[in-house]
């Protein structure tokens, strides 16, 4: 779940783009305020769906523009990085997406096309459901262990699970055991 927008290009074979995405204009910011803001809500939808469709949850902006969704080379049309960043920035308000790295580069970011949020309630009723409340497990054993095989979330960046598992602390659902690193975590689930 942690592959780049560029390394998935041959992976979206299947993934059907909206009809705007062949429209050259869309890859270009509009100078309108009321038409830039459109644009940018179907940017925000098209990347949310490209990056579930494709399980990514990762972009690195300089990378992404070279590749699908926001390079079509049919029509010969990519989105600047500073436009993308622009609405990026507009995911980060949603709280669907949040940046990463050093606090003021602004260059790559991770994408949550489930909401922190949402993933914890997911994970929490599997806990519940699995007979784990009460039982501590580690990151590892919650993102790609045998018991969640099939789950929506097995396979989830490490980032994202820590996010929604701080949303369980933070709720009482949950209790988190540092170790020496993000595979060593513990978390411990609570009725």
């Amino acid at each position: 779940m942690t592959t780049t927008a560029t390394t998935a290009a041959a992976a979206n074979a299947d993934f059907e783009f909206p009809e705007i995405h062949n429209f050259p204009p869309f890859f270009t910011r509009q100078p309108n305020e009321s038409t830039w803001k459109e644009q940018r809500r179907m940017w925000c939808d098209l990347i949310l769906s490209y990056f579930r469709h494709n399980g990514l949850s990762t972009m690195t902006l300089a990378e992404a523009v070279t590749g699908p969704p926001f390079n079509n080379r049919g029509i010969h049309r990519s989105l600047r990085v500073d436009v993308l960043r622009e609405i990026v920035e507009e995911l980060v308000r949603q709280g669907n997406a949040s940046w990463m790295g050093p606090k003021n580069t602004r260059d790559a970011c991770l994408v949550f096309w489930r909401k922190p949020e949402a993933w914890a309630t997911v994970i929490h009723q599997w806990a519940a459901d699995a007979g784990m409340l009460n039982t501590v497990l580690t990151f590892f054993e919650i993102a790609n262990g045998d018991d969640t095989l099939g789950q929506e979330f097995h396979g989830i960046d490490p980032a994202t699970l820590r996010r929604a598992l701080d949303v369980l602390q933070s709720q009482g659902k949950a209790q988190l055991f540092v170790g020496t690193s993000d595979d060593d975590i513990g978390v411990k689930f609570f009725a």
